[in-house]
């Protein structure tokens, strides 16, 4: 019996696995070539929203691209530029002698890239506003703040998934994803060997 016969099916069953392996490169090398080009920076989403809902014309809309490109560059730079400063403030903790006025003026230069940012954002949707027809603006008053709160970071410590636990019945089972839940028993540490 030769070689072949014996293993047949271990053959037949290798050489599908490697067509589907081909198979799965190719669908996927196709499809991200058919996908669209995703534009650079965070606020591409929130312009295509807003060009969607005011029902921007191809003026408006090339407008708008213009005045992306410029929000996007200028965030750019006082980004950098936030870099740099916070580069500064913590070079500071080399320092052992460094003075409580001279680690506020560091935290003050940090900041105040930070009110820049602000700044630019407003007048970015200022100058989105005035694009606006009379009807488009009364549109973009209702949505705006709807904009802004989803281009907000999530606040501090929130984090998808099911509430915390409220203490009351057993805990919630834990998935291995994020910080495991509280627990109310303490355990002993493991002893040091």
């Amino acid at each position: 019996m030769s070689y072949f016969n014996r293993n047949r099916w271990w053959v037949i069953a290798f050489i599908v696995l490697v067509l589907m392996n081909i198979a799965t490169v190719a669908t996927l090398w196709l499809v991200k070539d058919n996908r669209p080009q995703q534009r650079m920076g965070p606020g591409s989403g929130v312009g295509d929203f807003l060009s969607k809902e005011l029902g921007f014309d191809s003026v408006q809309k090339k407008q708008l691209l213009q005045l992306r490109a410029e929000e996007q560059q200028q965030m750019m730079d006082i980004r950098e530029k936030t870099r740099d400063a916070k580069d500064a403030l913590f070079a500071l903790l080399k320092d052992p002698s460094v003075t409580d006025s001279v680690i506020e003026k560091a935290t003050k230069a940090s900041s105040f890239n930070d009110q820049q940012m602000d700044l630019v954002t407003f007048h970015h949707f200022q100058k989105l506003r005035n694009l606006c027809t009379p009807a488009q603006k009364e549109k973009f008053d209702a949505i705006i703040k709807e904009v802004i709160r989803s281009m907000a970071p999530p606040p501090p410590g929130s984090h998808p998934g099911p509430p915390p636990h409220d203490g009351q019945g057993p805990p919630p089972p834990h998935d291995g994803q994020g910080p495991p839940p509280p627990n109310d028993r303490r355990e002993p540490p493991p002893p040091h060997p």
